[in-house]
């Protein structure tokens, strides 16, 4: 049997470090020399998740947030995002839509509707 894989939309998402590294150059006796010194920020200068669907013919959408994503996001992106990515692009609804099998796919989580 041939599966059509034009009609499938795969998601995931990337956890990013947000921080940078700066290098100083000074002679030893402008160690402590305010002008040489660079402040730093303690663990790490914050992430972000970017999480993505993609299909045959796009990369849409693409959303940034800045903490992990919780089943409740997980629930509002795929009813807001990926349905209106599904209505747009595949108007007969004969696509297929595959998530990565993340612990929040199958969270319980109460939604007042």
């Amino acid at each position: 049997m041939f599966f059509e894989w034009k009609y499938v939309i795969w998601s995931d998402k990337l956890f990013v470090m947000l921080q940078h590294q700066v290098y100083v150059w000074r002679m030893p006796k402008e160690a402590y020399n305010p002008e040489c010194l660079v402040p730093t920020v303690k663990h790490g200068g914050g992430s972000m998740v970017i999480w993505a669907a993609i299909s045959w013919c796009s990369a849409d959408p693409i959303i940034t947030l800045n903490s992990q994503i919780t089943a409740s996001d997980y629930v509002d992106i795929v009813g807001n995002q990926v349905h209106l990515m599904v209505q747009m692009m595949f108007p007969d609804n004969d696509a297929v839509f595959q998530d990565n099998n993340s612990s929040i796919h199958s969270q319980k989580c109460s939604i007042l509707v």
